[in-house]
């Protein structure tokens, strides 16, 4: 994950480019992300089979669990988002944001 990208303060012009050289995946060995992923894995099986049992429309709600793997993924996008925030902190700041991996092309 991005070293500095969290926790140091740059202020106005302290900052006028951010380099992003790829995503910033959590370890997926580590077992706090693994017992994250199992568990909304579980939960959203969970959820989609009393769905499918209820019948007719039901609750739009009950179908908006993110899956393991979802929650991981938006994760490395939050992440890559508040990098961004380092240079661009209001509508008037401007700065350089280069996202350096072919992930991010449209």
């Amino acid at each position: 994950r991005g070293k500095i990208s969290e926790g140091i303060d740059f202020a106005h012009d302290m900052c006028r480019a951010v380099v992003i050289t790829g995503l910033p995946f959590a370890p997926s060995f580590d077992p706090k992300v693994k017992m994250k992923r199992e568990f909304l894995d579980q939960n959203r099986s969970a959820q989609n089979q009393k769905v499918s049992t209820e019948g007719g429309f039901g609750s739009a709600s009950k179908t908006l669990c993110l899956s393991g793997h979802e929650w991981y993924t938006q994760q490395a996008h939050r992440a890559v988002n508040q990098a961004i925030g380092r240079v661009i902190r209001n509508k008037n700041d401007y700065g350089a944001v280069l996202l350096l991996d072919n992930r991010f092309s449209l």
